[in-house]
């Protein structure tokens, strides 16, 4: 009976190895350009095939790594696997069509490689606490229109849910922000404001302080 099982498991293991084989595939193509999720951190790249436009996606962390070696205009190759590997609420809904997991990535022209899971997840840690103060340059809204984060000189402040619906009745005409929080000093992200993430603690609006 133990020898009938072990064999089962065996099997069982060797097959679902081979069905995770069978759903790679590969696509080549030139580099379009790249998508972001809902606070602007990249999360996937658009490619030119001879078959058409297709999005590749791969985790956040994983967007420093993967925009070295894979340029806008550049070609490549990659294997994929069928699906994506996020919602992506900030794209547009052409971009959601023919989306795939990105595995491995080979740059042609330098022969470089990269793979996904050779870029584990960052540990957590709540970073640097700073404070600062400036123009509030944007209000950054989710598809929906709800308020999800804030643009200034320095930073782009994440909001949470409850934090923005305590604050956005206070930025009617507010042209100058104040700002203590954590910045996110995680390697490996890259957000397409070219600013560093904020977890804000308070902002002062109007030289009054409001605990987030």
């Amino acid at each position: 009976m133990k020898e009938a099982l072990r064999y089962t498991t065996l099997f069982l293991l060797c097959w679902l190895s081979s069905e995770a084989t069978l759903a790679q595939t590969s696509v080549s193509g030139r580099v379009l350009g790249y998508v972001f999720n809902r606070i602007g951190d990249y999360d996937g790249l658009r490619l030119q095939t001879t078959a058409g436009e297709v999005q590749l996606s791969f985790p956040p962390h994983a967007a420093l790594g993967i925009r070295r070696l894979a340029r806008t205009g550049q070609t490549i190759t990659a294997d994929v696997q069928p699906g994506a590997s996020g919602p992506g609420p900030a794209r547009p809904p052409e971009a959601r069509l023919n989306r795939y997991r990105l595995i491995r990535l080979r740059n042609l022209s330098s022969g470089l490689v990269v793979q996904v899971a050779d870029l584990p997840p960052p540990q957590p840690k709540s970073g640097s606490l700073v404070q600062a103060e400036g123009p509030l340059l944007k209000k950054i809204q989710d598809e929906r229109g709800q308020l999800i984060a804030l643009l200034t000189d320095k930073y782009l402040i994440e909001l949470k849910p409850h934090q923005a619906g305590q604050i956005l009745p206070l930025l009617e005409g507010v042209q100058r922000l104040g700002v203590t929080g954590f910045e996110r000093t995680a390697e490996g992200f890259v957000n397409q404001t070219g600013r560093t993430v904020l977890h804000p603690s308070t902002l002062t609006i109007r030289g009054q302080t409001f605990a987030l």
